[in-house]
């Protein structure tokens, strides 16, 4: 445990931080309207739609980067992909609102930007719509992320690999950028899905929810000793430091590779939507263990961030000041 002043101190040095992000960049659109009927042609709800213009947010591996920049993050980077089309277009110019370098966001001819399109009516979601090209990216786009990684190893402290499994993240760019990274001795943080998981060798530490780490570990997780047999077996096969696997209502448990368990119980007060609270989980996670946190602390800061952006509906992000008034004034117990 730790106290609030040491929380504090933590978090007045987040803008330290230099961190990049690599991963599937994508638009989440938010469509609101009401249900009063059902469609005569198919027995499905009709929605009238109230707002003319979808509101549109920076999601996936952009929410990380935007929650490190709400967080008070100076010199962060993203990269990834988008199309050549209007809603890459969105992206970068959301992104250069938000100060971005844009250096790291390379467009692929051809390839759809993604978006995930949510239909809200009666402040629930009805349905949510996916446009995305989930094949491996071209052998030219891969190359020129691997070359603008590589010119950014010696001005960073951290990297944080958000996997959305949409073709960014593959083993030949994988094995390029971890070596390097370890090397340098970098943290490296991961956000995985089940296809690449195996690939993520001898990375700081990876930070599974119950379904991704239940999936590589082939078995049930129901008690806490199913929790730390499957955080066990990722620290074995990965050959990593830490695991941080995310339980949702349950919380959060931290494994070390001495197979040391700290649990984190839930820091959520009301949970609204869960969209995006894994990206602000790895975001303030690593903002944390960068401004000198252990590990453990990190994970207590991030399981406070996460507590705070599920009581808003959609994608969003916590930011600093938020951060550090609820917690000098005692809103959660989870310190």
């Amino acid at each position: 445990m730790m106290n609030k002043k040491r929380a504090l101190s933590i978090l007045n040095k987040f803008p330290r931080g230099r961190i990049l992000v690599i991963g599937d960049i994508m638009l989440d659109e938010y469509v609101e309207g009401s249900i009063d009927r059902i469609s005569p042609e198919a027995p499905i709800p009709v929605v009238n739609l109230f707002n003319k213009e979808a509101d549109r947010r920076l999601g996936g591996a952009a929410n990380v980067f935007n929650n490190l920049i709400s967080l008070g993050g100076k010199d962060v980077f993203l990269c990834g992909i988008v199309g050549d089309d209007a809603n890459g277009t969105r992206i970068r110019e959301g992104l250069h609102a938000r100060g971005a370098e844009t250096g790291g966001i390379i467009i692929e001819p051809g390839r759809p930007t993604i978006v995930k399109t949510r239909i809200i009516a009666h402040n629930q979601q009805v349905i949510r719509l996916d446009r995305e090209d989930r094949s491996p990216i071209s052998r030219s786009s891969r190359q020129k992320i691997i070359e603008y990684i590589k010119g950014k190893l010696d001005t960073i402290d951290a990297i944080i690999i958000s996997d959305y499994e949409k073709g960014l993240i593959t083993e030949p760019l994988l094995r390029e950028i971890i070596s390097h990274a370890v090397k340098r001795h970098l943290l490296v943080a991961v956000d995985p899905k089940f296809s690449n998981f195996k690939y993520f060798k001898k990375v700081t530490i990876v930070v599974p929810n119950i379904k991704e780490a239940r999936a590589f570990a082939r078995h049930e997780i129901d008690t806490h000793e199913d929790v730390l047999a499957a955080a066990r077996y990722i620290l074995k096969t990965l050959e990593c430091e830490y695991v941080l696997l995310k339980r949702g209502e349950h919380g959060m448990t931290l494994v070390d590779k001495k197979a040391h368990p700290v649990h984190i119980e839930t820091a959520a007060v009301e949970v609204y939507d869960v969209t995006g609270a894994g990206d602000t989980v790895m975001s303030s996670l690593l903002l944390a263990k960068t401004a000198g946190a252990t590990w453990e602390e990190a994970a207590r800061i991030a399981n406070i961030a996460a507590g705070i952006v599920v009581s808003h509906r959609g994608t969003s992000t916590v930011d600093l000041d938020s951060l550090k008034r609820d917690i000098r004034n005692n809103r959660f117990s989870a310190l």
